[in-house]
């Protein structure tokens, strides 16, 4: 071991957590290590050469006005101290770069995307700056990479570019050459980052497919009375039992949507479209959040019935409210609760099919509940006052206990 390295890495790595660098070098308290402790074999009398290493390390080290230490009357160190006046020569002998240079870097590289025009980007840029001017480490492990900031910033404006169905490994090629490395040194800081800072609400598995992102294609599934008109085709939907899956290049492509039935109802989980069994409806399963492509069939669906009723089925949790207030303001479409009321809460809280809240669905519930959820309020009230939250796949297990 270089014990002179060693132990000038131990004394600048507190000297960096401390913020030493952006202090009166006058007024800080001693920035120095035991060296028995820190070296156990210095204070072993049966380990002699360890014992030399080490105070030849630290007489050179003092030698070179690096560091600080006296000996006792048997020659042993026993604290060592960094001589700050002389920092910087020890970043030099360590070839290590201070905090300070390294968030200028960090800076550089963010200046590169100051001036794109999305929202998100100039949000996430601003939190970060913020984080440099006061010598703190970027959040996402990012630290004060500035080679890894530049990589994460250029596939966050790729993506937030997309505007249509991409998938992740065609994405990967275009971006790297290589159609795994996204998805192997990016995919989750990426979908971190765009869960934090996207305003719309969409659970972290489901956020890259909002950007147009997916790993493979995806489907929409519409089962009832409805008959959807292509170019030259038409399907009668209602010959088919368990309905029908449209990708969403196929969503693009759809000329009318007649709706034979009274109601037409979207349902958040799979199992929940499978069991519904509602007289007179056209069920729709997104499959997950909705995207444009999705939002265009919708849109056509109502253009082309708009008097008939529409319904959205949904989790009884402040996420499965607010999808639904993010489905009204996309598609302007009157879009009701079906079956996310106090009673259909109380019913399954009453059988035990429920699921406590956590510390964030309290906080988000709170934050809500007297803005844009202020309609559901009762049913919000209700889940603190119980602390609980639904599934809409626990109504048919519901059914099979009573």
């Amino acid at each position: 071991m270089d014990y002179g390295k060693d132990i000038l890495n131990h004394l600048i790595d507190m000297y960096e957590r401390r913020g030493a660098f952006d202090k009166d070098a006058s007024a800080l308290r001693a920035i120095q290590i035991d060296v028995g402790k820190v070296y156990p074999a210095y204070v072993d009398r049966y380990n002699h050469d360890a014992y030399k290493d080490i105070n030849m390390a630290v007489d050179k080290l003092c030698m070179e006005e690096l560091t600080l230490a006296e000996k006792n009357s048997v020659g042993q160190y026993s604290k060592v101290r960094l001589n700050v006046v002389n920092v910087s020569q020890c970043y030099k002998k360590l070839k290590r770069i201070s905090i300070p240079e390294q968030c200028e870097k960090v800076k550089k590289s963010l200046a590169g995307y100051q001036n794109c025009e999305s929202p998100l980007l100039q949000m996430l840029i601003g939190d970060w700056l913020k984080c440099l001017a006061e010598y703190k480490k970027l959040p996402y492990d990012l630290k004060f990479n500035s080679k890894r900031v530049s990589e994460i910033l250029c596939v966050l404006q790729a993506i937030l570019k997309l505007d249509t169905e991409t998938y992740i490994r065609n994405f990967s090629t275009a971006l790297f050459k290589d159609s795994k490395r996204f998805q192997k040194e990016f995919m989750s800081t990426i979908s971190s980052i765009l869960f934090d800072y996207t305003e719309e609400v969409v659970e972290k598995d489901s956020i890259l497919g909002f950007y147009n992102l997916y790993e493979n294609p995806t489907y929409v599934l519409v089962k009832g009375d409805a008959v959807i008109k292509f170019d030259s085709s038409v399907i009668d939907v209602s010959e088919l039992p368990d309905g029908i899956a449209l990708s969403n290049a196929s969503l693009e492509i759809i000329r009318t949507v007649t709706v034979k039935a009274d109601k037409v109802i979207t349902v958040e989980n799979l199992t929940t479209y499978h069991d519904s069994d509602e007289d007179d409806a056209v069920r729709i399963y997104l499959g997950g959040f909705h995207n444009h492509s999705k939002q265009l069939l919708l849109e056509k669906i109502y253009a082309d019935n708009k008097s008939k009723r529409y319904f959205h089925k949904g989790d009884l949790d402040v996420y499965g409210f607010l999808i639904l207030e993010n489905l009204k303001e996309k598609t302007d479409i009157p879009f009701e609760p079906l079956m996310m009321d106090v009673a259909t809460i109380e019913r399954f809280y009453k059988a035990g099919l429920y699921k406590e809240l956590t510390a964030t669905d309290v906080k988000v519930i709170n934050e809500k509940k007297s803005t844009k959820l202020a309609a559901y309020a009762e049913v919000l009230q209700f889940m603190l006052d119980n602390n609980c939250k639904v599934e809409q796949e626990s109504i048919k297990a519901v059914e099979l206990m009573e």
